[in-house]
């Protein structure tokens, strides 16, 4: 018997599909608030 830890393959990939649409949505945010703040503060920067 083995000593080392069980090596299974994942059946799917949703963990790396989890962390793609997360970072899509972040970013997707990210721009929304740069152009919301330069229509209410006349700058991408809210400071």
């Amino acid at each position: 018997m083995s000593d080392g830890p069980p090596t299974a393959k994942p059946e799917s990939n949703i963990y790396t599909i989890l962390v793609i649409l997360a970072a899509a949505m972040l970013l997707g945010s990210t721009i929304y608030l740069g152009m919301r703040s330069q229509v209410l503060f006349g700058t991408w920067n809210p400071f």
